[in-house]
């Protein structure tokens, strides 16, 4: 798997470590090509107000065919049944990614070093 947003290397972490990450999100969509696994995302949520979305991944040889725009369409459907914020933070290449898919910049950020 590549990562689509740049800046994060979680992706360095043990096989067992990332099953964790993904058994302790709120939601996960994963994308699937018969039985290869070739996109995922996931949300991280206190389940009452906010929402985050983590780490959408897709395949190299998958990307630029809307799976990654798939995946988050269908996470936006279960934030909204919940009546979560859904919040992202991404590198500045992604948002017109993001722009189409009805989000705007509303804050700065900030992360400890």
């Amino acid at each position: 798997m590549q990562l689509i947003i740049s800046g994060d290397d979680y992706l360095k972490l043990s096989k067992e470590q990332l099953h964790h990450t993904l058994i302790q999100s709120t939601f996960v969509i994963s994308a699937y090509d018969n039985d290869q696994l070739i996109g995922t995302r996931r949300i991280i949520s206190d389940g009452i107000i906010n929402a985050y979305l983590c780490g959408l991944v897709v395949h190299p040889s998958f990307q630029n065919r809307g799976i990654g725009k798939e995946i988050v369409q269908k996470l936006i459907v279960e934030c909204k049944k919940q009546n979560l914020h859904l919040q992202l933070i991404c590198t500045a290449e992604y948002i017109p990614f993001y722009e189409k898919l009805d989000f705007e910049e509303f804050a700065i950020g900030m992360k400890k070093k």
